[in-house]
């Protein structure tokens, strides 16, 4: 199985913890991305979900950040208010670091609002004033007008020391700048080689904004214009890698956006929210140029504008599966100790080792093939870890819930047990063996756990990996007691038992064929149950193809009495199917229906059969050839048959008759119960 033998994966060195060595199978699109990034191309990453996109421009970010550049300088973004129209603010870019100056503002520009001493006088003057006004006043009404000059004096400097402070006088006067007003903000300070990761969904993010300001945004109330400024990753990745992944969710307007940045090298920052007081803002063009890299899957591509995918100079379609080679299962080994050790998990036995391998084979849907969609492996050997941990329900509850006195208490028994038994074999080998040191003690107390076959194959009947895998197994658990399939019965007229693959991950089934002529001066033929296109397609060739090669007599089937088939009607139904039947994989079983029931000759019941036909007779490769055969397995039929091409995508043929078949002439004697001495 792999070129190296260990018991455990513990046994096994180390992986580099360098990126760009853990990245497995995809050599020929590493190499094409660092080609792409040394000579300053645009690149665009298209395969299935978790193939490694993500895993190559992070290791080339990783090369990138670590290797020095000749062509990269430091520099530093920063943003400047402008005086002569405040909504235009400047930004600049600065290289090297940038140091504050702030120059000598102008006596005329800045007008000080009056100080707190200043309208402590004004006070005192208003107060002599009122009190020389008041002498002519009676004494009656004396007390009255100096508690209402106190309370309007006291009232009227309340309101002018609050002004004073907050700065609304300041606002009421005309040419008022204060120096923090005019100060420039760092923006952004990159003193390596960028490599910047954005969300194609995140307009903010990607192409900057400028912030809303409930004060107006203008000083001395607001906050100045420049002052707002959010940067995007666009403009953070300026002399190098912009990363823009899932780009099915990128709107048409930000592919616009980008492609000014392809293109002048340059984009400027504005609003992007109608209602926010930044709406108004727009900045100066800043420098934008990097090396574009885009990731998504496959369907993916069809979100972009044609200008946009012109521009990008290398596309590159990731491999979802690689050969069933020693070197790949030395990879596959490569991959397992790199998940242990970069997810903490218990080590892994050999025979799991080789399970996983089993398990990639099986989603790429052939033994010859391995699986690159590492992700799911990743997530099957975390679940295993899980298991393998072996804690109950209870455990974890009171774990959680920190009923700490009664774990300390088990593990303190445990240990003391440990300790004893330790302690006696010890005393055995006292004379024969010289003192062990603690660290080797604790070795031997501690037990270790490993993920073995068991804990992977728990994971895999368990679907948990999977949400369409656990929807289908509900399902053929809920209705296959209530399925009237009975393999090995009787031989039958007209029906026989297909296959057929449930959910986007597979989980195979078994589907009972019904056909049933009739006369009738319309013929035709009937689907019933039938809903996909693809399928009832399929299913007009096969009664065609079976009309065919009755009327030729080309079949070594002679029917009993004479046929007209201008006067039949053929009813096809597909029994007990309860989700959307679609595909060609039914056509050769449909095709043996209609002639056992044109021709009243029984089928044998020990079988079931899947493979697509064409109007020659050729039976064609389908695909899941895995999932029906184990399907025909578990309900008990002694044989399956499939097309011969797809003879070397069986994985496992134990428990089963596997018949390959290249054409249908080929099988009428293995599954027709007929007297050969009458053909």
């Amino acid at each position: 199985m792999f070129s190296v033998k260990f018991k455990t994966t513990e046994e096994l060195p180390e992986p580099s913890p360098r990126l760009i060595d853990q990245i497995i199978g995809q050599d020929e699109a590493l190499s094409i991305v660092l080609s792409a990034v040394k000579n300053k191309r645009h690149v665009i990453l298209l395969g299935d979900p978790g193939v490694g996109k993500s895993m190559i421009v992070k290791a080339v970010g990783e090369l990138i950040e670590k290797s020095p550049s000749s062509d990269f300088k430091p520099y530093t973004i920063i943003s400047k208010p402008n005086l002569k129209n405040p909504e235009k603010p400047i930004v600049e870019l600065i290289e090297g670091t940038y140091k504050e100056d702030v120059e000598d503002i102008k006596p005329k520009v800045i007008k000080q609002p009056p100080g707190l001493l200043t309208l402590m006088l004004i006070m005192i003057f208003f107060t002599l004033i009122m009190s020389y006004l008041v002498r002519g006043i009676s004494q009656t009404h004396l007390l009255a007008v100096i508690t209402t000059t106190a309370i309007v004096s006291f009232a009227l400097a309340f309101v002018v020391v609050f002004l004073a402070m907050f700065g609304a006088t300041r606002g009421a006067m005309s040419n008022t700048v204060s120096p923090l007003d005019l100060k420039p903000v760092v923006l952004y300070e990159c003193k390596k080689r960028p490599v910047v990761k954005a969300s194609a969904y995140n307009v903010t993010k990607l192409l900057g904004d400028v912030r809303h300001c409930p004060l107006g945004g203008k000083p001395p109330l607001g906050t100045p214009p420049h002052k707002r400024i959010i940067l995007g990753a666009i403009h953070e990745a300026h002399k190098g890698i912009l990363y823009v992944d899932e780009i099915k969710t990128m709107p048409p307007e930000v592919q616009d956006y980008i492609l000014t940045a392809l293109q002048d090298k340059c984009l400027s920052i504005s609003g992007r929210n109608p209602n926010s007081s930044g709406a108004t803002v727009e900045t100066n063009p800043i420098p934008c140029d990097f090396i574009l890299i885009m990731s998504g899957n496959m369907d993916d591509i069809n979100n972009l504008r044609a200008p946009l995918l012109d521009r990008i100079d290398y596309k590159i379609v990731l491999r979802n599966k690689m050969d069933n080679t020693q070197e790949n299962r030395d990879k596959l080994l490569q991959f397992i100790v790199q998940e242990i050790r970069n997810n903490n998990l218990n080590h892994m036995t050999y025979e799991a080792c080789c399970e996983i391998v089993r398990i990639a084979q099986l989603f790429a849907g052939s033994k010859d093939k391995l699986t690159l969609r590492l992700r799911k492996l990743s997530n099957i050997i975390k679940m295993a870890n899980d298991i393998a941990m072996g804690k109950s329900i209870q455990e974890i509850v009171e774990e959680l819930s920190g009923d700490e006195d009664t774990i300390k208490k088990e593990e303190k028994e445990d240990k003391l047990k440990s300790i004893i038994e330790a302690l006696k074999i010890g005393e055995k080998d006292k004379k024969k063996e010289k003192p062990k040191d603690k660290n080797t003690i604790i070795e031997k107390i501690e037990k270790k756990v490993y993920i073995d076959v068991e804990h992977i194959r728990k994971v895999m009947e368990s679907g948990i990996y999977s949400m369409s895998k656990q929807v289908a197994i509900d399902y053929l658990r809920e209705f296959k007691r209530y399925k009237h399939i009975v393999p090995n019965d009787t031989p039958k007229i007209g029906v026989i038992y297909g296959l057929a693959v449930i959910g986007s991950d597979g989980m195979g089934d078994v589907t009972k064929i019904i056909t049933q002529i009739v006369d009738s001066k319309n013929p035709g033929t009937h689907l019933l149950n039938i809903s996909g296109d693809i399928a009832k397609h399929s299913i007009t060739l096969a009664s065609a193809l079976s009309k065919k090669y009755i009327s030729e007599g080309k079949l070594p089937l002679k029917p009993e009495k004479d046929i007209d088939l201008n006067r039949k009607e053929i009813y096809i139904q597909f029994s007990q199917s309860y989700s959307k039947i679609d595909g060609d994989s039914a056509t050769a079983a449909v095709c043996l229906s209609i002639i056992s029931a044109l021709l009243e000759i029984p089928l044998k019941q020990d079988f079931a059969i899947t493979g697509s036909l064409d109007l020659n007779g050729n039976i064609l490769a389908v695909g899941g050839i895995n999932e029906k055969i184990n399907a025909a397995r578990e309900y008990g039929f002694k044989r399956v048959i499939i097309p011969e091409s797809n003879l070397v995508d069986v994985i496992d043929d134990r428990g089963i008759e596997i018949i390959p078949a290249k054409r249908l002439d080929e099988i009428i004697p293995l599954v027709f119960e007929y007297d050969s001495s009458k053909k």
